[in-house]
């Protein structure tokens, strides 16, 4: 069925979507507030600035975003006292020094839409923890992942973390691991590492993992890693990380990463491949592109999955709030051979929390009774 305009209607359609347009904008003025006023003229200058109410749109909108505000501060403050809490307890106050007791908080929700129309949320939660009361080299990281199940595999998210570095689509458990940097310098790196995966059975493992950071000239650089690990499960294992970085211009820069793992309890080599250009378009967005494959040795296909993507990624409204556009095809294998295009589209939203406690901690003869004097600065 076909519907037909007049003149008269064409019109007051245009003039409608020109006020949408108008108020959308105006919205997005006062939301963003990135934009600086004008210098004033030396004529309006001296002329006192009119005082007028906001309008009720753009008031209720600056309430809500001091709204937004307070709660995000609040809820900062209450994970850093924890924190502190925890580092204080365990602590030693026994040294003269300055400690540094901080966080860093992600949550992510995402809405994934696939191929056939399905429509799949989920969340993910990563935060890390520096406990330098109790050790300057200590950290505590914590990963939860409930995010939309994935129908293709792709290079792992972390890989080297026996916790979750398979290429396989699971995606649903809880990651806590306990780090002690052993060595820490702008180009090489060792921790040590124990955690546990909230799985049922549960998975307790150790590793270690190196990393070399190599400068090739003055606008590349070389990144290589070696993981070590023991897990109860399947005993010993290993994963390889090998990465090429190239700064194209001031905004871009292109980057191959590559990954392997190798265990008793794969029974053969796990492995993936990206190359990806990444460009910042404004201090406050950026875009990826990414094309990449994936495997394992013991399939009967080498290459399981094929997939090409590309991300927006931009800061918005607040500087502690993110969105994420991610468009993807993927061609994963089937038993029969072929590799069928599977479309998918995924919509993410991300809160970033941190926080940071200073302790000036002074021992004396005279405080040694009194117990230590301890200035906590935020």
């Amino acid at each position: 069925m076909r519907f037909k305009y007049g003149p008269l209607r064409w019109s007051r359609t245009l003039v409608l979507v020109a006020n949408l347009f108008f108020s959308f904008s105006l919205n997005e003025f006062v939301i963003a507030g990135e934009g600086a006023a004008a210098e004033p003229t030396p004529a309006l200058a001296e002329m006192p600035a009119p005082v007028s109410e906001p309008a009720p749109e753009t008031s209720h909108i600056v309430t809500f975003g001091k709204t937004m505000d307070e709660t995000h501060s609040i809820l900062e403050r209450k994970i850093l006292e924890q924190t502190v809490r925890f580092d204080d307890f365990f602590g030693d106050v026994n040294t003269e020094n300055l400690h540094q007791t901080k966080y860093e908080l992600r949550l992510r929700n995402s809405i994934r839409v696939e191929h056939g129309g399905d429509l799949k949320f989920g969340a993910s939660l990563r935060a890390n923890f520096a406990l330098s009361r109790i050790s300057e080299r200590l950290r505590i990281f914590i990963t939860g992942e409930d995010d939309p199940e994935l129908s293709t595999q792709s290079l792992p998210r972390d890989p080297g973390n026996p916790g979750f570095d398979r290429t396989t689509p699971s995606t649903h458990f809880a990651n806590t691991e306990l780090r002690y940097e052993v060595i820490q310098t702008p180009s090489v790196n060792l921790f040590l590492g124990a955690g546990v995966r909230l799985a049922l059975p549960f998975e307790a493992f150790v590793r270690s993992r190196f990393q070399h950071t190599r400068q090739l000239g003055e606008v590349s650089l070389m990144r290589f890693a070696e993981t070590f690990f023991v897990k109860n499960t399947d005993l010993l294992g290993e994963t390889t990380e090998l990465s090429f970085e190239r700064l194209l211009g001031r905004d871009t820069i292109i980057r191959w990463a590559g990954a392997g793992t190798a265990s008793q309890e794969i029974e053969g080599l796990e492995w993936g491949s990206e190359i990806s250009m990444i460009r910042a378009l404004s201090p406050r967005s950026a875009i990826t592109l990414t094309g990449g494959l994936s495997g394992i040795t013991n399939s009967s296909a080498l290459v399981q999955n094929y997939r090409l993507l590309a991300r927006y990624r931009r800061n918005f409204f607040r500087n502690w709030l993110f969105y994420e556009l991610e468009p993807e095809i993927s061609w994963p294998s089937e038993s029969d051979g072929s590799y069928p295009a599977e479309l998918a589209f995924t919509f993410r939203i991300e809160v970033v929390f941190q926080g940071t406690a200073t302790h000036i901690v002074k021992t004396s003869r005279a405080s040694s009774t009194e117990g230590p004097d301890q200035n906590w600065k935020r």
